[in-house]
């Protein structure tokens, strides 16, 4: 796994050194004034992300069935206390509950190509597109490698064992062992979360007001998904608290970061990175320009 990721940042390095020296090939130029997104720089990234993301994917699907056994020795009092108030929740009404998060993932999840209807960002819409594939790369990795990939809690599910509505097949699945954290809450931030940072980034002529309540707005549907994922009896509230956070810091952070490149590029200064991969070494190759 270590490998895996270890290769995934010397590609993602290694192309945008390659797209750095490329720039001067029109082909390869970032057209944008807010962010500089080469496309065969953040489209190689975003390529990487995705073969990251099956190959995660693939390994949570391969574990294991859970132990009927270990299951039935699962107590709500267990739970900390806070989170313990999920099994409030009426558990026969959990198939609604998760359908209406799935179609609260889906809508976030497209909501960043309504940024198109805006006229300068629609110029840029090849950019601000890989970009937007990137972030949501980058989001469903970090839940694949450094979330159940690392941490195994029970949902809260698999605490309902002896309720009538409950069979134990349902008990048993690999994915009861999913609950740190919510992908469906971190997914649907990345997506609300990017729409707000791109609108605002093109528009630093609204008020403070304003762009305070875009991003007011963009948490209102992670918000929504979350915690109708504690009704589904899929999450904890600390999972989906937790899910909230990672999405929305990334789907704000990656594009702050093509913004900040941007204005490097723009006053002459910048950072390229090469993997350095021999036998005898390895390591990584930094220039800093100022």
């Amino acid at each position: 796994m270590t490998r895996l990721v270890f290769f995934i940042l010397c590609l993602s390095y290694s192309t945008l050194s390659f797209a750095q020296k490329a720039d001067s090939v029109k082909w390869y130029k970032s057209h944008s004034k807010v962010y500089y997104a080469p496309p065969v720089t953040t489209g190689s990234i975003a390529a990487a992300g995705l073969l990251a993301n099956y190959l995660g994917i693939r390994m949570l699907n391969n574990r294991p069935e859970l132990n009927l056994n270990d299951i039935k020795n699962l107590r709500q009092s267990s739970v900390n206390a806070f989170d313990r108030h999920v099994f409030d929740h009426p558990v026969e009404e959990r198939e609604d509950s998760h359908n209406f998060t799935d179609w609260g993932l889906y809508v976030s999840v497209v909501l960043p190509f309504t940024l198109f209807f805006d006229e300068e960002i629609r110029k840029d819409w090849v950019e601000v597109s890989l970009m937007y594939l990137e972030t949501q790369m980058i989001a469903v990795n970090i839940y694949n490698y450094l979330g159940p990939g690392v941490f195994r809690r029970y949902r809260p599910i698999a605490y309902m064992q002896g309720h009538p509505d409950v069979p134990d097949a349902e008990l048993t699945d690999n994915n009861n062992e999913r609950s740190f954290f919510s992908g469906h809450t971190s997914n649907t931030a990345c997506g609300t979360f990017f729409t707000a940072k791109v609108l605002t980034d093109y528009h630093p002529e609204w008020s403070t007001g304003a762009k305070i309540g875009v991003y007011v707005a963009a948490f209102i549907p992670p918000a929504l998904v979350g915690y109708y994922r504690t009704r589904a009896y899929k999450h904890f509230y600390t999972d989906v608290i937790t899910g909230c956070a990672v999405g929305a810091l990334t789907g704000v952070f990656v594009p702050h970061i093509h913004k900040k490149l941007r204005t490097k590029r723009a006053d002459g200064s910048g950072t390229a990175f090469m993997p350095i991969m021999q036998p005898q070494m390895m390591g990584l190759y930094v220039k800093k320009t100022f």
